[in-house]
């Protein structure tokens, strides 16, 4: 080779690697502006996600939020709950030509998504959940390499472009969920996308039924259909996605049984097919041995719980109530996990409740009201400090509370009502710091009310009506300062009513009818702020009637059938 021509090869060599410097220098600054319009969009928000955002950093992969590829061109912009205030300058970011990830999901964005994101060309990843964008989601066929779409909870509204779908035969997760789209049943192009593992729609004006085509996204793990207007039966294809986890379709008009396909879901976690009109018994969720929670409250089911479910290791949280079920709760149920909650509440349940679904010392809710259980309340749950409600009302329960219940320290509501339960409420009642309501009412309880009922200080209602309590009212009840109601009716008290009742400023409702009190009627029950209702007749009542009791403004006042005398005070 002559000198002349490596000299000309030489000088070409040159000049395509500055005109490419060239080039990547314009780009780099087209990167840069692009970004800086950015910036000056969401200027009113307030975070300091933007302090990076400089022109004098060294390179726009320096910005917070912003990663670059190898060739140093921006290929990722994440800035997800970043408090971000404004409208999107799309036309602007679909400029950048690297970019692969666009994610501003739970931030405060507004305005609408124009036509212009279908010239993100490259992306795999959109996230613009939890905003409040206006208007519909636009036309986005052009973006045919997403695998991940998140626009749930983002203010759009009118029709999804769902044909858009057909190009994304790579789609992983789509979540349009919780958007006031306009109605649609599921198209076609939804169960075509096989790759999916994710599919929420819920809370979004879906309408018909789940297509048998669902059988073939065998790849779910999350499938969510809740609160939407669906109809029909469960088809028996959903036993086909043995990869499920998480199935969503409460608050529907689901009818029919449980397929038989359900015993192929194993890995099945979570299932809430609560509020619907589903119908049969639970059978076929015997072999989902995997569950932590099942809710299938409100619906028309009937016989048996499987026995299994008592074997169940991962169980936590547990919900059927208003159904017609019936037979016994499995007596190990709860008891091998760390238990959250049971509510089998107005079914037609029988036989004893199950003993040990506090072992973990977690359990928050024991409910099971409206039944027809049997047996005394185990003695396991007056040691679990966990309970924040405790009712099992409307049952055939007998024997004792055991005592530790009445003090439990989270509980906000203990409530016995309509049982055959005897016994004493035990000074221990003192402990229970957090009580707001006490409801035993129409049982066979009896001995005196104790005095440390006072340390119960949330107490806002007492109903302690239709048992045999008897002795006097403790003046210690004048400490509980938001005592609303207090119903101590159809009972053997005796001796005064205590004054310091009258200091109980938030009383509004009084019923101690038909017991032995005896004594004058307590003056400082006429200076009650709010009483609307106070009944004391059927009792020994004597002496006059307080003419302060003028100044109460009652909805009801019955003192008859005692020993008053003298005038009826005027008013």
């Amino acid at each position: 080779m002559s000198s002349a021509r490596a000299s000309r090869q030489h000088l070409y060599s040159s000049l395509c690697l500055l005109s490419f410097l060239s080039l990547l220098s314009s780009v780099r600054s087209d990167e840069l502006q692009i970004l800086l319009k950015l910036k000056s969009a969401l200027q009113q928000s307030n975070t300091g996600v933007f302090s990076t955002w400089v022109p004098t950093n060294s390179s726009v992969c320096h910005f917070a939020g912003i990663t670059c590829n190898a060739d140093g061109s921006v290929r990722e912009i994440e800035l997800s709950n970043q408090n971000l205030t404004g409208t999107l300058p799309l036309d602007s970011i679909c400029q950048l030509q690297s970019l692969e990830k666009l994610s501003f999901g739970f931030n405060l964005l507004n305005g609408p998504i124009t036509q212009d994101l279908n010239k993100c060309v490259k992306l795999h990843y959109l996230d613009l959940a939890n905003n409040f964008f206006t208007g519909p989601v636009p036309d986005i066929s052009s973006l045919s390499e997403l695998q991940y779409l998140h626009l749930n909870n983002s203010g759009f509204s009118g029709s999804f472009p769902w044909k858009s779908l057909q190009n994304m035969k790579g789609l992983i997760r789509l979540s349009l969920g919780d958007n006031p789209l306009s109605p649609s049943p599921i198209p076609n192009d939804v169960v075509q996308l096989t790759k999916l593992d994710w599919l929420y729609l819920s809370n979004c004006n879906i309408q018909g039924t789940i297509p048998a085509g669902i059988g073939t996204l065998i790849g779910l793990i999350n499938l969510e259909f809740a609160d939407n207007n669906m109809t029909g039966e469960i088809p028996t294809e959903i036993g086909n996605l043995v990869n499920l986890r998480q199935l969503e379709l409460y608050n529907n008009s689901f009818t029919g049984k449980l397929p038989a396909s359900f015993r192929n879901l194993k890995k099945l976690e979570n299932f809430d097919a609560s509020k619907n009109h589903l119908e049969g018994d639970l059978s076929n969720l015997r072999f989902s041995t995997n569950l932590v929670s099942l809710q299938l409250y409100k619906n028309n089911l009937t016989g048996q719980l499987p026995a299994e479910l008592g074997e169940f290791k991962k169980l936590v949280n547990l919900s059927l109530y208003e159904n017609k079920l019936t037979g016994p709760l499995p007596q190990k149920i709860g008891s091998w996990a760390k238990f959250d909650f049971i509510d089998v509440s107005d079914n037609f349940l029988t036989g004893p409740i199950p003993p040990d679904m506090c072992k973990q010392g977690t359990m928050k809710k024991l409910l099971v009201l409206n039944n027809r259980f049997t047996g005394e309340i185990p003695a396991n749950y007056a040691t679990c400090s966990t309970l924040i409600r405790f009712r099992v009302p409307n049952n055939l329960l007998f024997g004792t509370v055991p005592a530790g219940i009445w003090g439990l320290p989270n509980a906000n509501i203990i409530d016995i009502t309509s049982n055959n339960i005897q016994g004493p409420i035990t000074p221990d009642i003192k402990n229970a710091k957090s009580l707001g309501q006490l409801f035993v009412g129409n049982n066979r309880l009896s001995g005196q009310l104790p005095a440390e009922i006072s340390g119960a200080t949330s107490l806002v209602a007492i109903e302690l009506n239709d048992n045999q309590f008897s002795g006097n009212i403790p003046s210690s009840i004048g400490d509980l300062k938001q005592l609303g109601n207090l119903h101590l009716q159809n009972n053997k008290l005796s001796d005064s009513i205590p004054e310091a009742l009258g200091s109980c400023d938030s009383l509004t409702d009084i019923n101690m009818a038909n017991n032995s009190l005896s004594g004058e009627l307590p003056s400082s029950l006429g200076s009650l702020p709010t009483l609307k209702y106070l009944n004391l007749s059927y009792n020994q009542l004597s002496g006059e009637v307080p003419k302060i009791f003028s100044s109460l403004r009652l909805n009801l006042l019955d003192l008859s059938h005692n020993n008053f005398t003298g005038p009826v005070p005027h008013s």
